[in-house]
């Protein structure tokens, strides 16, 4: 019996030394998401947070290149009449700095000929909408309740496309990152991919949809929290946010 009582405390002392404490400072409270106003800004820093921006270069999301195939991107997706074309996942902020996405071609959403049945080059459509930016801002708090990271990003796409005057189809959906601010003792990192591709129309008329997957990465010293948020745009030009205010 005294053994039996030894071995049990023994136990109790080794889970209580496997889970340590994690002061609440160091934990991630929440994260709140909002599509920001135009003439709302950024505000300023305290002196423990670092700013890093990132300037909005909208060249279409394609990298200087006079090869089409280097500019559209690789096909990423593929449904009975459509392919998605672009990367298959974007980093946008790594270790708390933007990166620069106009590198990669962005995503598009085009036909598949039906004769050949190979994609649609997107600049073979028409009829495009000019691009819509839409601005939103993430704010991530810790378990004090103190703002820890800010990240501000804009989503970019052109609706509209048709092909022989049929259809309407995506190009240069992108999530480009404008503002990231971070606490000292914070890391933060975000990616996007495309998740899925639809046809909300008919077969003889068909509108894309695309789902776009954000994807953030918290880590402080002593704690680590993921989350993804899911954006889906069509080619009627709507835009609908999951878990976004």
């Amino acid at each position: 019996m005294k053994k039996l009582v030894t071995l049990t405390a023994l136990l109790m002392s080794t889970s209580l030394i496997a889970a340590p404490y994690i002061p609440l400072e160091q934990q991630v409270g929440s994260i709140t998401i909002t599509e920001k106003s135009p003439n709302i800004k950024s505000g300023n820093l305290a002196p423990d947070e670092e700013d890093n921006r990132a300037p909005f270069i909208n060249n279409g999301g394609f990298p200087p290149s006079t090869d089409t195939l280097d500019r559209t991107g690789k096909v990423i997706s593929v449904a009975k009449d459509m392919v998605a074309l672009g990367e298959a996942i974007y980093q946008l902020v790594k270790k708390g700095k933007p990166t620069n996405t106009t590198e990669f071609a962005a995503i598009s959403v085009v036909p598949r000929d039906p004769m050949t049945k190979e994609h649609v080059d997107p600049f073979e459509l028409e009829n495009f909408s000019i691009p819509v930016e839409k601005d939103f801002s993430a704010i991530i708090r810790n378990g004090l309740g103190k703002e820890v990271v800010r990240f501000e990003y804009t989503v970019v796409y052109s609706y509209g496309g048709t092909y022989n005057q049929t259809g309407k189809y995506l190009t240069n959906v992108m999530i480009v990152p404008k503002f990231v601010k971070t606490s000292f003792g914070w890391d933060f990192n975000a990616t996007m991919s495309l998740t899925g591709i639809m046809n909300h129309g008919s077969k003889a008329d068909p509108v894309a949809g695309a789902m776009v997957t954000m994807k953030y990465q918290m880590n402080s010293w002593t704690a680590s929290f993921e989350r993804n948020d899911t954006l889906h745009i069509t080619g009627n030009g709507q835009l609908k946010s999951f878990g976004i205010k």
